[in-house]
């Protein structure tokens, strides 16, 4: 039996006996089975799995190279009918093994009694040699063949890892993605996270018995993939558009156990987060006096006295420019809908890290201020808003902060036109 795995160590093909094993006739009710915990592949060894929790079976692998990128061709069978070499010695050596076969005299005499035959066959491929009296014919003797053995075909086996079931994270690589749509890490993470949410509330669209439902909620999704340069995700999702109806359920289910897997989180954040907590953790382990001065230590240094006043935004009037839903939608290839949720994120965003600026103001926190409003450039400049984006830009590159109250009341005038403009649009 033999089955393929691809790069992602998933099922891609199988052959009849193991699809037979399987209890199912096509590759798309495996991965289903597989996906929905009815089938399973458990690893023993590197080389031995349990299939279904029932039988051991021994595995070799071989690495293909192929036009759909590195392959491992696995060679399954049972575990004790797979001889090594050296066993396959000894069986030969045995004496009791398979005496010659002495084929002579009995041969033509049979031969004579089926004499009327007419046997018309091609003396190269039957040759009988009437002047020796024995002919000796022995399982030792390798028949010669000019068919390729599979292994042939093969290329050298190297060790490959094989999980046929990988619940392991999906890394997105934020740095180069984000790079190439021209976006922080901030704002494509936020991109993410208003794609799975979309693809949550669309689940039971997906679901659905009615067609055009279902071809609507793929549409956004393989689209909203694009867009986010999720080929592992848009891959699934477009097989829902061809896939028998009866393969649904195991499609979708693969779709959002794979949505869960994804992260832009690298190892080199994950640690730092664990050596942040380590560091927590180890104060509940110093005594009250000590951790009492260190935090009157962090405490004296967060203090800053170099306060650059205070910033009130009431009475500030909306400065109007124009904003259209349509045109950021068209020029970001997106739905209205989703670019109109994308907004009201911005929107509230806006209030919280508008409130976060004003208090770095009166702590004197160029920096923070600067950082704050590269976020919010960042995410208004990706939704082509423009000219609130502009107004942004200044904040972010002020290094003289007695301009900055003017920036931010300019900002200000301009968000509340934004925002009156959505609120509108949503009535």
């Amino acid at each position: 039996m033999y089955y393929l795995l691809n790069q992602t160590n998933q099922i891609i093909a199988a052959d009849e006996s193991l699809l037979a094993l399987c209890e199912v006739s096509h590759i798309d009710e495996l991965s289903s089975k597989i996906i929905l915990g009815d089938t399973t592949f458990d690893p023993v060894s590197e080389d031995q799995i349990i299939i279904n929790n029932d039988q051991t079976y021994t595995i070799s692998k071989t690495s293909l190279s192929s036009m759909l990128g590195d392959l491992t061709l696995v060679n399954v069978a049972l575990a004790d009918s797979i001889k090594t070499d050296s066993e396959l010695s000894e069986l030969l050596d045995e004496d009791n093994f398979l005496d010659d076969i002495t084929i002579g005299d009995t041969i033509e005499e049979n031969l004579d009694e089926i004499a009327p035959l007419d046997l018309d066959l091609d003396a190269d491929l039957l040759s009988i040699k009437p002047d020796s009296d024995e002919e000796t014919f022995s399982f030792r003797d390798e028949p010669e063949s000019d068919e390729l053995d599979i292994e042939d075909l093969l290329l050298p086996e190297t060790e490959v890892s094989i999980s046929p079931e990988n619940n392991e994270d999906i890394q997105i690589n934020i740095e180069k993605i984000s790079q190439e749509m021209g976006v922080s890490h901030e704002d494509y993470n936020a991109f993410l996270d208003e794609y799975i949410d979309t693809a949550l509330e669309l689940e039971t669209d997906l679901q659905s018995k009615e067609e055009e439902k279902r071809e609507n909620a793929v549409s956004t999704l393989s689209q909203l993939g694009d867009v986010l340069r999720l080929p592992v995700i848009d891959t699934i999702i477009k097989k829902l558009s061809t896939a028998p109806t009866n393969t649904h359920k195991g499609l979708i289910a693969s779709f959002y156990s794979t949505l869960s897997r994804l992260t832009t989180q690298t190892d080199k954040e994950e640690a730092v987060e664990e050596e942040t907590e380590d560091i927590s953790l180890e104060l509940f382990d110093m005594p009250l006096e000590k951790v009492k001065t260190i935090e009157e230590m962090k405490a004296a240094k967060n203090v800053n006295t170099n306060s650059f006043g205070t910033i009130s935004l009431d009475g500030i009037k909306p400065i109007h420019f124009d904003f259209q839903l349509e045109e950021a939608a068209n020029d970001l290839s997106l739905p209205v809908e989703l670019i109109e949720e994308f907004v009201h994120d911005f929107i509230e965003q806006a209030h919280i890290e508008t409130k976060n600026m004003l208090e770095a103001y009166e702590n004197g926190d160029l920096d923070a201020i600067q950082k704050i409003g590269h976020l919010l450039k960042g995410a208004s400049s990706n939704l082509r808003i423009n000219a609130l984006s502009d107004t942004l830009y200044q904040i972010q590159f002020c290094e003289d902060s007695s301009n900055l109250e003017t920036f931010i009341k300019e900002y200000w005038g301009h968000f509340l036109s934004f925002e009156i403009q959505i609120n509108a649009l949503a009535k």
